[in-house]
């Protein structure tokens, strides 16, 4: 069964983690389970698989050195959706991962960025008893907060050169027995950030696998923003008063800032998630070009003076006044090799508008939404991106530490 009906508190531990793992105990089962924070691409990776793949990095101390968990959703063969877990001798992380992985069979809970459970099953690790033995045999780095980012770059750098002899080394987590129905729908009927009735949107049934993602994931984005900006800064679609015709996806106004949001995304199926790495790049490619001509123009118009929109009943101007104007375009994914091309459409709004302007991927919003929590800290971190974008000529991929942000200059 889920655990989110199961026992319901436990969204308020989901809703406090960032993308990653947190092995919880259950005390009525006397067992951990996995819950699993992640993109709804991740999700349905792992359901249209019925496997997971753990990775141990080794690290370049000493032979019985390891730095953490690369646990891998193979979309694709030799490119997968990654989340990766550094882990530190004497943390109590390391303990939980070791005690939940060395189980004989664990219930894996997977919630994507807004909190929703959209896949449960219950699991087992193939070849336990090497797994267990790994974890005996190994020790683990010192938690230095400095040294993060330099070993998550050689936990990336690693997994990038792996061999065939590392993929054999991998451990298999299948997948044994679904605990929720996998073609479930969900209706927010809470009145929270979900609710866009007061601007006319009614509510909707959102599920895991998106035929028409686009409407569904401007949504997402408007409910992550309402929890930085307030409920009544965020408006979603928003219609120009003069054509009746959508403005931008996401509008947010507060008495400081005028953020201007464009989003890009692709069907969540089964279908998309088997297409080639080739054409999923040359998508986002197309998706990033359509998205900045969108948002330059609705920047554009906002300048002019003259942008008024509808809300309600009634007409609202959009006054810049005192207040900062910044552009943001969102895709589904960026890849780690592809940002300086990938950056080249946005750079180039930059210059015509002199607006500042981010491109961000999904989980690269959800990172700095859910680090960033007030909307003085989340436009500052934006300015970051794009101070370094215009520097280096590509935007960076954000990082983060304890209320810090690493922008990767």
């Amino acid at each position: 069964m889920m655990i989110s009906i199961r026992f319901p508190s436990v969204h308020f531990t989901v809703r406090q983690l960032p993308y990653g793992l947190c092995p919880l105990w259950i005390e009525p089962d006397g067992r951990f389970a996995l819950i699993v924070k992640a993109p709804k691409e991740v999700i349905l990776t792992a359901q249209v698989r019925q496997e997971i793949k753990i990775y141990l990095v080794p690290g370049t101390d000493n032979d019985r050195q390891m730095l953490g968990l690369i646990t891998c959703f193979f979309d694709d063969s030799d490119e997968p959706l990654c989340i990766t877990s550094p882990l530190f001798a004497g943390d109590a992380m390391l303990e939980d991962v070791r005690l939940l992985l060395c189980q004989e069979k664990f219930d894996v809970h997977m919630f994507d960025g807004n909190d929703r459970e959209l896949f449960a099953t219950r699991a087992c690790v193939q070849d336990g008893k090497r797994l267990r033995t790994s974890f005996e045999s190994s020790v683990f780095p010192e938690l230095d907060i400095d040294k993060v980012p330099a070993l998550l770059k050689a936990m990336g750098a690693w997994f990038g050169q792996r061999t065939p002899a590392d993929d054999a080394e991998s451990f298999t987590v299948r997948f044994t027995k679904h605990l929720m129905p996998a073609d479930i729908g969900i209706i927010d009927l809470s009145g929270g950030d979900h609710d866009f009735r007061d601007i006319g949107h009614s509510l909707v049934v959102d599920s895991l696998e998106r035929q028409d993602p686009g409407p569904l994931q401007e949504r997402d984005i408007a409910a992550l923003l309402r929890r930085v900006f307030g409920h009544d800064a965020v408006l979603l679609n928003p219609l120009r008063a003069d054509t009746g015709k959508e403005l931008t996806d996401v509008l947010v106004m507060t008495s400081d800032v005028i953020l201007l949001l464009q989003a890009k995304d692709s069907p969540n199926t089964e279908v998309a998630l088997n297409r080639s790495i080739v054409r999923k790049r040359s998508t986002i490619r197309g998706h990033i070009e359509k998205g900045a001509r969108q948002l330059q123009g609705a920047l554009q118009f906002v300048m002019s003076g003259e942008a008024r929109i509808r809300r309600g009943d009634g007409i609202v101007a959009i006054e810049i006044g005192a207040r900062a104007l910044r552009g943001a375009l969102v895709v589904r994914e960026l890849f780690d090799d592809d940002y300086k091309a990938s950056s080249e459409p946005v750079l180039k709004v930059i210059h015509q508008t002199q607006v500042p302007c981010v491109l961000l991927d999904y989980a690269g919003l959800f990172a700095m939404a859910n680090n960033l929590s007030t909307s003085e800290q989340l436009i500052n971190g934006f300015d970051r991106l794009y101070g370094v974008a215009v520097q280096h000529g590509e935007f960076p991929k954000p990082r983060f530490l304890p209320a810090t942000i690493i922008d990767g200059s």
